[in-house]
């Protein structure tokens, strides 16, 4: 079968094939195929634990970890990053090994086309995203370029989306030219860098669990660049963490106070009449208002 079939590729066995990343052997097994590789790696001396949606499998003689799978292609969105953390925290000791774990398990659902792979990741996550527009979580703070684009109720000016990843740029892109939207613009680049304040001024600007990836003494070069692009308002999203997320890699941890501290250094920093506030929304927001700058 051809990748671009949309069907999946298989082995000789007629299973989709093992896919090998950094530490891990990853397996996609569906239905009755999951049952049947707990049994064979069973008979073959492996070292078993199974949980809501994995069978983790470590060989006996060099503990190489083999992790199994039932997830449908339609499943395949970014309740993943929740899943393994949860579920497999005792792998996830480093943001190489849970990206690895993570690339393994969607790539497996289409093994042979990566790319195909994490549109789909890509566009599963946009619909269960415009899904919370109608209803909504009790908490959640994920958010998407396109689906901001797609609900501005008036044609909209400039909307840019930015990374210093180049794989989060092309799956942002992929995902545009998927839904439609060719204006969306996405550029790799990174908030520290010079380069960052030539992007122009913004009415809002938003900052969705980053600060926490860089070292506190990175902070102020970042919250100063993130001043100077933007308009009216700059949003901030951090986790509230009793310690870093080593396998996200979180760099420090924040709290309500912490960003009351922050909130009230961009304010000295701008001058005039603007004003922050802090709300609890799945960790912490931190909103700086310059409507009533002076």
């Amino acid at each position: 079968m051809t990748q671009q079939s949309g069907q999946l590729p298989t082995n000789h066995t007629g299973l989709p094939p093992t896919i090998v990343i950094g530490d891990f052997k990853v397996m996609y097994r569906p239905g009755l195929a999951f049952e049947q590789a707990k049994t064979r790696l069973a008979q073959q001396g492996f070292q078993l634990q199974e949980t809501a949606h994995f069978l983790l499998a470590r060989a006996p003689a060099n503990q190489a970890v083999t992790i199994v799978h039932h997830f449908t292609p339609q499943e395949i969105d970014n309740n993943l990053v929740d899943f393994l953390m949860q579920e497999l925290d005792g792998l996830m000791t480093s943001d190489q090994t849970f990206g690895q774990a993570l690339r393994g398990v969607v790539h497996s659902v289409i093994p042979y086309d990566p790319v195909k792979a994490w549109n789909l990741f890509s566009m599963n996550t946009l619909q269960r995203l415009r899904k919370w527009l109608i209803d909504p979580p009790a908490q959640d703070d994920r958010q998407s370029t396109v689906l901001v684009a797609e609900r501005e109720p008036i044609p909209h000016g400039r909307i840019i989306g930015v990374d210093n990843r180049r794989d989060a740029i092309n799956l942002s892109t992929n995902l545009a030219k998927q839904v439609g939207m060719h204006d969306l613009e996405f550029v790799q680049i990174d908030v520290l860098t010079p380069g960052f304040v030539e992007l122009g001024i913004f009415d809002t600007v938003t900052t969705i669990h980053m600060l926490e990836h860089l070292a506190e003494a990175q902070l102020p070069q970042a919250f100063e660049q993130l001043l100077q692009v933007t308009g009216h308002r700059l949003i901030i999203a951090v986790p509230y963490e009793q310690q870093a997320t080593s396998a996200y890699g979180h760099e420090q941890v924040f709290t309500q106070e912490k960003l009351k501290q922050w909130g009230q250094w961009c304010i000295e920093s701008i001058g005039g009449s603007s004003r922050y506030w802090c709300e609890d929304v799945a960790g912490g927001l931190l909103i700086i208002d310059r409507s009533l700058e002076a």
